[in-house]
């Protein structure tokens, strides 16, 4: 019996793939952009608003370990105003997420891995930073 069948024998349902609409995809990108721009000039309330809107939009319309996903959480988690020690722990586990869902060589991954090594070196834990 094929797969298929099996699946409706059981009773559950064929799931069909969600497509992604490319003119929110489009207006996510600029959301992500207007947010890396606002920091710039350093308007971090809309900065975090524009940042957070890409974020949200991506992991819905391409899923939680999606590059550009992971990519503005990083943004995120440098525009919110965090303590040190919250900012170094949410930079910890989403490169821990990077290195699972795009590799160790990805640049998403590296990028990370600098920006918690930076971030490190800023905090005065010089050994760890040079380790990570």
């Amino acid at each position: 019996m094929p797969a298929v069948a099996e699946k409706k024998v059981r009773g559950k349902k064929k799931q069909k793939k969600k497509k992604n609409d490319p003119r929110k995809l489009e207006v996510l990108d600029d959301c992500a952009a207007l947010g890396h721009a606002c920091n710039q000039v350093r308007d971090f309330d809309d900065a975090r608003r524009y940042v957070k809107r890409a974020k949200e939009g991506y992991e819905e319309q391409l899923g939680h370990d999606n590059e550009k996903a992971l990519e503005v959480s990083r943004s995120l988690i440098m525009v919110t105003c965090l303590s040190r020690g919250e900012r170094l722990e949410k930079l910890r586990d989403l490169l821990k997420r990077c290195q699972r869902a795009l590799g160790e060589e990805n640049v998403v991954t590296l990028e990370t891995l600098n920006t918690l090594s930076a971030r490190l070196y800023e905090n005065g834990e010089d050994e760890e930073a040079i380790i990570v």
